[in-house]
C-alpha cells in the first residue's frame, strides 16, 4: 500500500511537470493562424473551462499511470514464466512506472474525450469554436495525428520494457535486457553480492561489471540470494 502511495505521489508531480510541456508542444505543432479578440470576461470563462478539462485529465493520467504500472509488472511475469526456470525475476511496480506514466498520459486522452461534453455542458460548442479560432480549423485532425503517433511510440516503449527479465537456475544466470539481447553467466562469474540496506534490494556484479539491481525486480527471495551466494562462493556484503 505504501509503495502504491509513493508511486501515486510521483505520478502526481510527474504529470504536473510533463503536462504543460506536452500541451505547449501540441499547440506549437498546431499553431493558431489568427486569434480572435476576446473580452476579459470571455477570456476568463475560457480559461476556467480549460482548467476544468486540465484537472480531469490530470486525475485520469495519474490514476492510469498507477494502474498500468501494476498491470505491466504482472503481464511481464506472465509472459516470461516457464516451468523449467528455477527463479524468474521480472520488473516490479517501481521499474514499470516510466513506461506506465507515458502510457497513462496518452490513454488519459480517451476518457477525457468521452466526458468532455458532460463537463462543458451547453458550452461545448462555444469551447470548440474557441479552439478552432485560436488553433485553426484543422486542429482536431492534427491532434488526432499526434495522438496516434504518441500511441505508437508508447506501444514501442511498452514492448521493450516487457523484454527485461532475469532467469536464475543451477547452470547460471541469464539476463535479457530491454532490447532483447541475452547474456549468460555462470555462477562463478559473479564478482560480488552487495546488500543495499533495504529488504529485497541487492546489487549483483559480474566479472565484466554488468550489474543486476534487484530493487527494480520481483520476486526477491532470501532462498534465491542464498543460492547465488552458495553457487558463486561469495558472501553477501552488507
Amino acid at each position: 500500500m505504501l509503495e502504491i502511495l509513493k508511486i501515486l505521489l510521483l505520478a502526481f508531480f510527474s504529470v504536473a511537470v510533463l503536462l504543460p510541456v506536452v500541451r505547449y508542444m501540441l499547440r506549437t505543432i498546431s499553431p493558431a493562424r489568427g486569434v480572435a479578440h476576446l473580452t476579459a470576461d470571455e477570456l476568463k470563462y475560457i480559461q476556467k473551462q480549460d482548467l476544468k478539462l486540465t484537472l480531469v485529465y490530470f486525475f485520469f493520467a495519474c490514476a492510469l499511470a498507477v494502474f498500468f504500472a501494476g498491470t505491466l509488472a504482472l503481464l511481464s511475469s506472465i509472459i516470461h514464466t516457464s516451468k523449467e526456470q528455477l527463479y524468474l525475476l521480472t520488473p516490479n511496480f517501481k521499474a514499470m512506472f516510466a513506461p506506465a506514466l507515458l502510457l497513462g498520459l496518452v490513454v488519459a486522452l480517451l476518457p477525457l474525450r468521452l466526458i468532455q461534453g458532460t463537463i462543458l455542458g451547453h458550452d461545448t460548442e462555444l469551447y470548440k469554436a474557441y479552439i478552432h479560432r485560436t488553433e485553426g480549423e484543422k486542429s482536431t485532425q492534427k491532434y488526432r495525428f499526434v495522438f496516434v503517433l504518441l500511441f505508437v511510440l508508447t506501444g514501442v516503449v511498452t514492448w521493450f520494457s516487457l523484454q527485461w527479465h532475469v532467469v536464475i537456475d543451477e547452470s547460471g544466470v541469464n539476463i535479457s535486457n530491454l532490447l532483447g539481447t541475452q547474456r549468460t553467466y555462470t555462477h562463478q562469474q559473479i564478482q560480488s553480492i552487495h546488500y543495499l540496506g533495504a529488504e529485497g534490494e541487492y546489487l549483483v556484479t559480474f566479472n565484466d561489471q554488468t550489474n543486476i539491481n534487484t530493487a527494480y525486480l520481483k520476486p526477491i527471495q532470501l532462498e534465491m540470494m542464498a543460492f547465488l551466494a552458495e553457487q558463486s562462493g561469495h558472501r553477501v556484503i552488507r
